[in-house]
């Protein structure tokens, strides 16, 4: 069969080599692949906001990006982002439901789009899993769905459709498969790893799935989930310090490599504790170790430690619901065991997943570390994801993560919320579960472990049960885990049999040595499915479809006429609400506004920094949304103030993001450096001193408060502790505040620059002397100001410029005489320049000046790149790119043929503009005649932008931007691929674009005798 393909192939290739164009006719199973079109996402006027989680970030701005593709409205934007937020931060991550893993999702009437990698193994899978979460938020699924393909490049994102399919259909054609099972599980759990729904039909049991390679689960493993259950018991494991203090036996059975001797004289108060310390942290060295009569081993020398402490030394594994000695009780050790061991770095198998840092090698920004070491302990344990569960009268339906990672700190009445050191890395396990699991099978395993569970528990409170087979139960865990060669941790886990314990023990290990604010240590537990004991049925609202979301909810909320007010819970053991996030929306005017109020807590970060607020303190965030036909603004206010705008602006197939700072990301970005031993001086327009000598610097809009950095103390209002660290580490705390602007005291603002900081202010009632440039806004009025070598002088009550003007007036103010100094561009074009987060256009003698998010400026943003020219036409910011291109290759073809052509930017010939109905920027592929003969050039260019240019010059001539679809592929109409090139093409399967479409296609009339044609 391969021989008979490959010679219909060769047949079917006809290559016009003279022309050096290819057109390949794709025979068999390629041509039935057909090229599907689609836009592109472009977010470099949007790059300030992204932050530590930069690839979650740019997915859920792929998602925006599909909304002002899609052309959703105020009110179906609003029921899709009413609890998500446009931006990532740890600050209020608990505030907002943050999908995680590659894939998102969005619905849009009755189809659930899907957003899925190019190149992710596991595309099934990540769809299968986002139509899971739909169905177990919304209670149903959608009747259709439609995928669509991403490719992140440098600052663009590149999405391609595909054709939608009914719901049944695409969970068919990915493996999704359904079996009754009250007769036998078998065939079930042989067909799907991947447990989806657990249904009462009449009489009978039915269980529904996926496929997918996974790990397995037997009959057993059911079998002693579900007699835990109908004990009422909840299945659960734990890694648990004895709670009394170690006998003398316990210390020789927990030392038994160390010598009786120094186990003697540790006893008798006479063992070197600053050696052992020395050892520990790697400044002892094993000679001077066992010349002191100490053992080198670190485990040994830490449970010296712990003896002299009066500390635990080891852990006892607890294993409740009768999974003792179980493949599920064994699954449950060593999840827990190595997760708190690779948490600390622990161990031979720790994940080398980009992003994952072990504690021991994270660094603490200073305003979360305390001014005198510490010790910090608690406990982690993996448990349910109220999220991914939906209970109804006859169906457990289960979403795309079940599994979650808890950690709670020992506070000095009982536990309370980590500090940001001892929860960083258990935060990031839980956001990236699915990665960990793809490393650790045990831990895809776990997950498994834990749908199954929850679903058993509803099924079993509907009086129903599954076949049982009985388990073995004679498993120990030591022995397990020896004989398990597929197990990514293989070091020793250092076993122990002290008298006291009544289970199996392990010893604690050591994290290599490392210098942080203070060290801590870890211990936890696994817990199994019990939402029906702990939620039961009592947390259920009466909710329309596109707002539901998984999980207990206030029976009160409400959602009508898009007012109304929904309420998400966190319930505990003893079915007490112990956290609730209040979302009250108000629809008017076409803009929805979501208020956002939840539980006060003892550590919020926000960026590197930390909000000093008491923890009774109601945490706030608002958004508001409105989109029509393309065009998306997003804001977020945080705690009364502006956080940011991201605005989505749809030009044909190109979706532009813009972020706009707002004061509170302005007040981060300015105090992040300081923690870095820099001065105040990014993100900082400019400074003065009020009347009391007190320095406030200006960041913010319009009637915004300034910033002003004092010593540590009490916070009135928001407020947020930045953190200074001396040579030796120590850290000193200082306030950060927003304060009311003191008043101008002359009637002219001269800004004047400072060695290391932003300019400083400074008023006088004398005319302005220099050179005067006018100021041009998108709304047709200016400004004036004036440069004087590096002095800029405007008037202190000007509008757009002065002392409380508009924030891009005050961001071109700090910059604008050294982008000045830089000659002008001649021709009659603009010099693109960026002021901050605004892009600008300088003149001569002249600025064109518009808000971040407006078109100027972010054209500009996207197109800055070097020695940028641009011109305005018809009011929108136009890219004349004059960098030079070389030709490659010249031809003839059909322009429908040329256009199909995938991973290419094309470019009209100014000759076209004749028969347009368009003076300047992107021509409309549909507008043109498909079935003209062509002439078309591929030239390749120095300069690649990742947005390309409106308008090239080339030979003295100016040739316009074809707007087509990003096209991946094999063209739908035609079945054929132009390659623009001399030789032969390499393969006749789809072609995989690599960065921006860098190949560049000039096209002229057919005869080729236009201005710039011809050779």
């Amino acid at each position: 069969m391969r021989q008979r393909t490959l010679l219909i192939a060769l047949a079917a290739i006809a290559i016009i080599a003279a022309a050096g164009i290819a057109i390949v006719l794709q025979p068999g199973e390629a041509a039935l692949r057909q090229q599907q079109q689609g836009f592109t996402v472009s977010f470099a006027a949007a790059e300030s906001a992204l932050g530590e989680d930069r690839e979650n970030q740019i997915r859920d701005w792929a998602r925006i990006g599909l909304a002002s593709h899609l052309d959703l409205d105020t009110q179906a934007m609003r029921d899709a982002f009413f609890d998500a937020f446009p931006i990532r931060d740890n600050g209020f991550a608990d505030l907002a439901r943050q999908p995680t893993g590659p894939g998102r999702a969005l619905l849009q009437g009755d189809t659930l789009h899907l957003l899925i990698p190019r190149d992710d193994v596991n595309d099934k899978r990540t769809a299968g899993l986002l139509l899971d979460q739909h169905r177990t938020d919304a209670g149903s699924d959608p009747r259709k769905v439609q995928l669509h393909r991403y490719e992140i490049r440098d600052s663009t994102i590149v999405i391609t459709d595909e054709d939608s399919q009914s719901t049944n259909d695409f969970r068919t054609r990915n493996g999704y498969v359904s079996e009754r099972v009250d007769d036998g599980l078998g065939k079930f759990l042989a067909k799907a790893k991947h447990l989806s729904t657990l249904e009462i039909r009449g009489n009978e049991v039915w269980a529904g799935g996926w496929n997918w390679p996974g790990p397995d689960l037997a009959d057993e493993d059911i079998s002693v989930l579900q007699r835990a259950y109908a004990k009422h018991e909840q299945p659960a494991f734990s890694l648990d310090p004895p709670s009394e203090p170690p006998t003398r036996e316990d210390i020789d059975a927990t030392l038994k490599n160390v010598p009786q001797q120094t186990i003697d004289e540790l006893l008798a108060g006479q063992a070197d504790r600053e050696l052992i310390e020395a050892g520990l942290f790697d400044q002892a060295t094993p000679e001077e170790l066992k010349a002191g009569g100490l053992p080198a081993d670190r485990t040994d020398l830490w449970t010296m430690l712990n003896v002299l402490r009066g500390r635990p030394l080891y852990n006892e594994a607890r294993y409740e619901g009768g999974i003792e000695g179980t493949e599920v009780g064994m699954t449950l050790f060593y999840t827990d065991l190595i997760a708190k061991q690779w948490v600390d770095g622990v161990g031979d198998g720790v994940p080398a997943i980009t992003g994952f840092v072990p504690d021991s090698e994270a660094v603490t920004p200073p305003a979360h570390c305390a001014t005198s070491p510490g010790a910090e302990s608690g406990r982690l344990w993996f448990g349910q994801n109220d999220d991914a569960f939906d209970f109804t009268n006859d169906r457990a339906s289960l979403g795309a993560q079940s599994t979650r990672l808890f950690s709670r700190s020992d506070g000095a009445e009982g536990e309370v919320e980590p500090s940001y050191a001892f929860g960083r890395g258990l935060r990031w396990w839980d956001e990236h579960y699915q990665e960990v699991a793809d490393h650790e099978a045990q831990y895809a395993r776990l997950d498994q472990i834990m749908r199954w569970s929850g679903a058993l528990e509803w099924l079993q409170s509907k009086g129903k049960k599954l076949p049982e087979t009985e388990p073995k139960n004679t498993l120990k865990f030591a022995d397990w885990y020896q004989e398990r060669t597929d197990l990514k941790e293989r070091s020793d886990i250092r076993p122990v049999q002290p008298p006291s314990a009544r289970q199996e023990a392990v010893l604690t290990k050591p994290s290599k040595a490392y210098k942080n604010c203070g060290f801590y240590g870890v211990r936890g537990g696994v817990s199994l499915g019990d939402g029906i004991t702990r939620i039961g049925d009592g947390y259920k609202a009466d909710l329309p479809e596109q707002v539901r979301r998984a999980g207990p909810m206030d029976k009160s909320s409400t959602l009508n006429n898009g007012n109304g007010k929904i309420t998400k819970l966190t319930v505990g053991n003893q079915h007490e609400v112990v956290d609730r996030v209040e979302r009250t929306i108000t629809t008017s005017n076409g803009t929805a506004s979501t208020t956002t109020a939840a539980t006060g807590r003892e550590v919020i970060p926000l960026g590197e920094l930390k909000v000093m607020q008491p923890a009774t303190t109601v945490r706030r965030l608002a958004t508001t949304l409105k989109a029509e036909q393309g065009k998306i603004d997003y804001r977020v206010d945080y705690q009364g103030n502006h956080l940011g705008t991201l605005t989505a602006g749809k030009i044909r197939s190109r979706i532009s993001l813009s972020w706009t700072k707002g004061l509170v990301h302005r007040m981060i970005q300015a105090l992040q450096p300081i923690q870095r031993g820099k001065s105040i001086n990014e993100n900082v327009f400019y400074s003065q001193r009020d009347a009391n000598g007190q320095t406030q610097h200006r960041i913010g809009d319009k009637d915004d408060p300034w910033l002003t950095v004092g010593p540590d103390a009490p916070a009135d209002g928001f407020a947020l502790r930045v953190g200074v660290q001396d040579a030796q580490g120590i850290t000193t705390h200082l306030l950060a505040e927003l304060n009311p602007r003191a008043p101008p005291t002359g009637d002219y603002m001269t800004l004047t620059p400072t060695r290391d900081g932003p300019p400083e202010a400074r008023f006088s009632n004398s005319p302005p002397t220099g050179t005067p440039i006018q100021v041009h806004t998108p709304d047709g009025k200016s400004s004036s100001l004036y440069v004087d070598k590096d002095h800029v002088t405007v008037s202190s009550a000007d509008p757009l410029l002065g002392h409380n003007g508009a924030e891009e007036g005050a961001a071109m103010l700090r910059e604008i005489a050294s982008a000045l100094a830089k000659p002008g561009e001649p021709d009659g074009l603009l010099r693109a320049v960026q002021f901050g987060d605004v892009g600008a256009m300088i003149g001569k003698n002249e600025i064109f000046l518009s808000p971040s998010g407006h078109q100027w400026s972010t054209r500009v943003r996207e197109a800055l790149d070097g020695d940028t020219t641009m011109r305005i036409t018809d009011g929108k910011a136009i890219h004349v790119d004059k960098s030079p291109l070389h030709r490659v290759s010249t031809g003839k073809a059909t322009l429908g043929e040329v256009l199909n052509s995938p991973g290419t930017t094309f470019y009209l010939n100014e000759s076209f503009r004749a028969t347009l109905g368009t003076k300047d920027g992107p021509v409309v592929a549909d507008a043109l005649q498909q079935n003209m003969t062509v002439t078309v050039r591929e030239v390749t260019a120095e300069k690649q932008q990742p947005v390309p240019a409106d308008v090239r010059v080339y030979r003295n001539v100016e040739w316009s931007k074809v707007d087509t679809p990003p096209r991946i592929g094999v063209p739908t109409s035609l079945n054929i691929v132009i390659t623009l090139n001399s030789g032969a093409p390499a393969t006749t399967g789809p072609a995989k674009p690599n960065g921006p479409a860098a190949r560049i296609v000039l096209i002229c009339p057919e005869d080729d005798t236009a201005n710039g044609c011809g050779d």
